[in-house]
């Protein structure tokens, strides 16, 4: 399937038959090559890469955390729900310029990621806590099972397919965010200002290589944090409570 979407562009940029609108395939991977030619290069993507990995997981252990208080107590909820809310009707774009008033450049898309991510992962573990089996809650009760002992084998078994979710979701939006975050905070270096430079200075094929740049490492990332998660589950076969 992927090999039908590059034919498909490549045939758009032979009919276009111009690389400054539609640089074909072989010239974009070409420019991937030149610029990994430049230790720039890799410096760029290896802090473009901390602050997706730092946002991420700033948002996705709070939003554990806090997902999980928020669940188990209503008035924690209730006193947490309006931030949240307004953190996701927020646009980015107002998120990016209003954080870059308080804080260096430089961090502003690691804070905004970390802001833009939270929500999924509060959401879904809240999600995962209320969907928590009642019935075991029930036996838990009646036998006088400790409320630390029905949070690590009751509660967290039930949210941990919602926290997976929330964590492909908050890496695949961490990566988006970021690269935005550091073109409009001018956080350099990184992929983001890279991927400015060359659209101001109309090296659409440059843009194209950064770009395919950004997907690769998306995907890399999010392959290799399914592998671990794979790997992770091959010993869940235990009953709680057991």
């Amino acid at each position: 399937m992927t090999l039908f979407w590059v034919l498909l562009w490549a045939l758009a940029a032979w009919r276009v038959d111009s690389p400054l609108v539609l640089p074909s395939p072989l010239k974009t991977l070409e420019g991937v090559i030149i610029l990994a030619g430049d230790f720039e290069f890799f410096v760029s993507i290896g802090v473009t890469l901390l602050r997706v990995f730092g946002g991420v997981f700033i948002s996705v252990v709070l939003g554990l955390l806090l997902g999980l208080a928020g669940g188990l107590n209503k008035p924690f909820y209730e006193i947490m729900n309006p931030f949240v809310s307004a953190i996701k009707s927020l646009p980015v774009v107002s998120v990016i310029i209003l954080i870059n008033l308080w804080i260096a450049s430089g961090l502003v898309p690691l804070v905004v990621t970390f802001l833009i991510c939270f929500p999924v992962t509060w959401t879904n573990v809240v999600q995962g806590v209320r969907a928590t089996d009642k019935k075991l809650l029930e036996m838990a009760k009646i036998y006088n099972v400790e409320q630390t002992r029905i949070i690590r084998d009751i509660y967290v078994p039930s949210v941990k397919p919602y926290a997976v979710s929330a964590l492909m979701n908050a890496i695949g939006l961490g990566w988006k965010v970021t690269v935005t975050a550091e073109v409009l905070a001018n956080a350099l270096p990184s992929i983001g200002m890279n991927l400015y430079y060359a659209k101001i200075y109309l090296e659409t094929d440059l843009l194209f290589s950064w770009t395919l740049v950004i997907v690769i490492c998306s995907l890399a990332i999010e392959k290799i944090t399914l592998h671990v998660i794979g790997n992770n589950r091959k010993g869940d076969g235990q009953c709680p409570l057991s």
